[in-house]
């Protein structure tokens, strides 16, 4: 990183996470939406992103690589040691495992989000980071291909496959076989969710950990869908689905829309968190009605006057609260009795 960029980061950084009063003094409209409002940050941060994630055209490179920079400045916050490598996965096009200095066997497969179209383990490697230190247990990143230039089932190869590696070398990796599980959020969510259902029994992760997935192709059935619309709107999720899934067949694959298929029941124990204020929020509350009627053992927390992408904003301090909590579930999911 050259000296400039260095100083443009901290200075964003400091600006991003200045307090919050200073934030609700500023002149952005923030209205009360089902009972919850956003904070003045986290508002300012909402009309930030919305400009790429409206997804009126496909990603560009340059899109991309400014969603990944914003994301780094926003999750740019202190953590205790985290050991950073590069890993090889056959097939993969790039992994990368954090191990936190209490590490003790667990490990989580966290897929990132991005609407099948954007994100990468640059971009979140501050989320990865920090969910490493805050719950104890290793994460492994992994891109993806993205769409539209990969269409689905792309990235659920993709996934399934750095999945069935992992299980099959935990020695390799020095984590313990029996506590390996598999989380991610929105569309991580949605691969993680996927992967997780359709493995086969040798496969099946210790614990599914998710962040405001999406797990339906149709916004319709949701009331949520038309209540909210900081970052995402509905038009936003649909091209993005429309760009991974690409047909009407595939929207209906459960490999994609996970609430479309005919049992749930092979999902491990869960726990899903939603933002109160999400398009996808009641995506959510769904599936977690669908696990515990299938006898899933299952948490849905869902954390409000929070927007849809919160984990991607540590700065801020509800977030940040929000995203230790998530962490904690998956220490509770992954880590040690002594944990």
């Amino acid at each position: 990183m050259s000296l400039l960029e260095t100083v443009v980061r901290g200075a964003a950084g400091k600006v991003l996470s200045a307090p919050g009063a200073v934030f609700d003094l500023l002149p952005i409209r923030r209205p009360v939406v089902d009972g919850q409002r956003l904070s003045g940050r986290m508002q300012m941060f909402s009309a930030i992103g919305k400009r790429d994630l409206l997804a009126l055209t496909p990603p560009t490179a340059a899109r991309r690589r400014r969603l990944d920079w914003f994301m780094s400045l926003a999750t740019a916050v202190p953590t205790g040691p985290v050991e950073t490598s590069e890993i090889a996965i056959p097939g993969a096009l790039r992994a990368r495992i954090y191990t936190p200095h209490s590490a003790d066997g667990g490990l989580l497969v966290f897929i990132h989000g991005g609407g099948w179209h954007v994100g990468s383990i640059d971009g979140y490697e501050g989320l990865a980071r920090f969910l490493a230190d805050r719950s104890g247990v290793t994460v492994l990143a992994a891109d993806y291909r993205l769409a539209p230039e990969h269409p689905f089932p792309a990235a659920y190869d993709d996934v399934t496959a750095v999945f069935r590696y992992v299980v099959d070398n935990p020695e390799a990796l020095g984590v313990d076989p029996a506590r390996i599980g598999i989380g991610g959020d929105s569309a991580g969510g949605n691969l993680a969710a996927a992967v997780a259902l359709h493995l086969p029994a040798r496969y099946r992760p210790a614990h599914l950990s998710l962040l405001y997935p999406v797990v339906d192709g149709d916004l319709e059935r949701h009331v949520s869908s038309d209540l909210f619309t900081t970052p995402l709107d509905k038009g936003c999720v649909e091209r993005a689905i429309t760009w991974y899934a690409d047909t009407e067949q595939h929207r209906g694959d459960p490999r994609f829309c996970v609430l479309s298929a005919d049992d749930v029941g092979a999902l491990p124990p869960t726990y899903v968190a939603t933002a109160g204020m999400d398009v996808l929020r009641d995506q959510g509350t769904a599936l977690a009605d669908r696990l515990r009627t299938a006898g899933v053992p299952v948490r849905l927390r869902q954390f409000d006057n929070l927007p849809h992408g919160f984990a991607s904003t540590l700065v801020d301090p509800q977030a940040r609260s929000a995203a230790t909590e998530f962490a904690e579930a998956v220490r509770a999911g992954l880590g040690s009795s002594e944990a």
